[in-house]
C-alpha cells in the first residue's frame, strides 16, 4: 500500500482538480467574472492557511540550509501560477472554451518532452502508448464541440504559450523535489501567486472604486464556499498531493494519470451543472480511464522512481 501511495496521491489531486470548475463558476458569478480578484482571493486564502500548518510547527521550513537551490522554487513559481493563469485567463477572450480544451489535451506529451529534455527522463514504449491514448481520448471527448465562436491568432499563441509554461513548470517542480520537500515547494509559490494576484487586484481596483468596497462579496455564502475550496482544497491539499506524486512517480505515468481531471470535469458538469452529456464525450472518458488504469498497471512499484540529479 505504501508503495502505492504516490499513484493514490495524484489520482486524489486530479479529483480535486476536476471539480475546480464547478467552484470556479460559483466564486467568479459573485464577483462578476474579475479572474484576478478571485485568484487573489483563492491564493491569499491557501497562503494564510499554509502559514498557519507552518505557525503551528506542522511542517517545517529548512530554506535557510537550502539557499543555494531557492532559485528552483521562485521559477516554478515564475512560471505557475504568475505566469500561467494570466495566459490561460486571457486566453478564453480569444478562443472558445471547446478550443482551449482541445488543445490542452496536449499537455501530457507536451510535459513527457521537457521531461525528457530537462531532467533526461524518458518513458517506455508501453507508456508513451498509454499517454498518447489518454490524450486521443481528451480529443474525442472533445469533438462535440462547445461554446463555438472562431479560434483567433492571438488566441492560438495564448493557449499554446499556457500549455508550455505549464508543462515546464511541472517539470521544474520534479526538479525542485530533489532538494525541497512538497511543503516548501508549495508554500513558496503560493505566496507568490497571492502577491501578486493581490497587488494586481488592488491596483486595478483602487483606479476604479474606493477601496472600501474590495471586499464586497467575500461573505456571500456562495463565494466563501468557492473560495475555501479553491484556496484550501486546490490550492494546499491537491497541488501538496500532486507536487508530491511528481516527485515519487515515473514522470510518464504522472502526467497520463492526471487526465483524470478532464473525467471529473465532464462529470461534475453533467451532475452539478445540469449539461448536456454526448455520446461522444462518454466514448472519450471511457478512453480516457482505460489509459488510466494501463498506466497505473505499468507503475512499476519496485523500482526507485524520484528524479535523482547528478552532481
Amino acid at each position: 500500500m505504501k508503495k502505492s501511495l504516490p499513484l493514490l496521491a495524484n489520482l486524489a489531486s486530479q479529483l480535486l482538480f476536476g471539480l475546480a470548475f464547478y467552484f470556479i463558476k460559483m466564486g467568479m458569478a459573485v464577483v462578476n467574472q474579475n479572474t484576478v480578484k478571485f485568484l487573489s482571493f483563492r491564493f491569499g486564502l491557501g497562503f494564510l492557511a499554509l502559514s498557519l500548518v507552518w505557525l503551528l510547527g506542522i511542517q517545517k521550513t529548512h530554506y535557510r540550509e537550502k539557499k543555494a537551490q531557492i532559485w528552483m522554487i521562485l521559477l516554478c513559481g515564475l512560471f505557475n501560477p504568475m505566469i500561467s493563469q494570466i495566459l490561460e485567463t486571457t486566453s478564453t477572450t480569444y478562443a472558445p472554451t471547446s478550443q482551449i480544451a482541445l488543445y490542452n489535451s496536449l499537455l501530457p506529451i507536451v510535459m513527457i518532452g521537457f521531461s525528457a529534455l530537462i531532467n533526461r527522463e524518458y518513458p517506455t514504449r508501453r507508456q508513451l502508448l498509454f499517454v498518447v491514448l489518454g490524450v486521443a481520448g481528451v480529443l474525442v471527448a472533445n469533438l462535440t464541440g462547445g461554446d463555438g465562436g472562431e479560434m483567433t491568432r492571438l488566441g492560438a499563441v495564448l493557449i499554446a504559450g499556457t500549455i508550455v509554461v505549464i508543462a515546464v513548470q511541472r517539470v521544474l517542480v520534479r526538479r525542485a523535489s530533489t532538494a525541497f520537500t512538497s511543503f516548501e515547494i508549495i508554500y513558496v509559490t503560493t505566496g507568490m501567486g497571492a502577491i501578486w494576484f493581490t497587488a494586481l487586484s488592488l491596483g486595478g481596483h483602487m483606479m476604479s472604486a474606493p477601496l472600501s468596497t474590495y471586499l464586497d462579496g467575500l461573505f456571500c455564502p456562495e463565494f466563501a464556499v468557492s473560495v475555501l475550496y479553491m484556496g484550501i482544497g486546490s490550492c494546499v491539499f491537491a497541488f501538496l498531493l500532486m507536487t508530491y506524486a511528481s516527485a515519487n512517480l515515473p514522470f510518464a505515468v504522472y502526467s497520463a494519470t492526471s487526465t483524470l481531471s478532464t473525467v471529473v470535469s465532464i462529470v461534475a458538469g453533467v451532475v452539478l451543472l445540469g449539461e448536456t452529456f454526448h455520446p461522444m464525450e462518454a466514448v472519450g472518458t471511457v478512453i480516457i480511464l482505460a489509459s488510466i488504469v494501463g498506466m497505473s498497471m505499468s507503475y512499476d512499484k519496485t523500482k526507485g522512481n524520484r528524479l535523482e540529479l547528478k552532481k
